[in-house]
């Protein structure tokens, strides 16, 4: 029998939800989701070679504007929002009777 070797991400663990473009990994996919910004029409890119140019184009939060927004790398290295993680703990201790 052989076993699988999984993906790790920089910091050595396996990866969770990680993005191609930008390399960083999250700990679920809706911080993958919210990482990405701007219209879906065109990237960052292609917005900035139009006439006039655009920076609204899709992309991925560099790392300071992911601390900007409180968000902070786990223990696993990847990026969580403490406030969403708090509000998850919370949660799930109500509905198994620990809150």
């Amino acid at each position: 029998m052989t076993t699988a070797t999984k993906a790790r991400n920089r910091h050595g663990f396996t990866i969770r939800s990680q993005c191609g473009a930008c390399g960083e990994d999250f700990s679920g996919d809706r911080m993958f989701d919210r990482h990405r910004v701007g219209v879906h029409a065109y990237s960052y890119s292609e917005g900035a070679r139009m006439e006039p140019p655009r920076e609204d184009g899709r992309r991925c939060l560099g790392v300071e504007e992911m601390r900007a927004r409180g968000w902070r790398l786990n223990e696993r290295g990847q990026w969580l929002d403490p406030v969403e993680a708090a509000r998850g703990r919370m949660a799930l201790a109500r509905t198994s009777g620990k809150a």
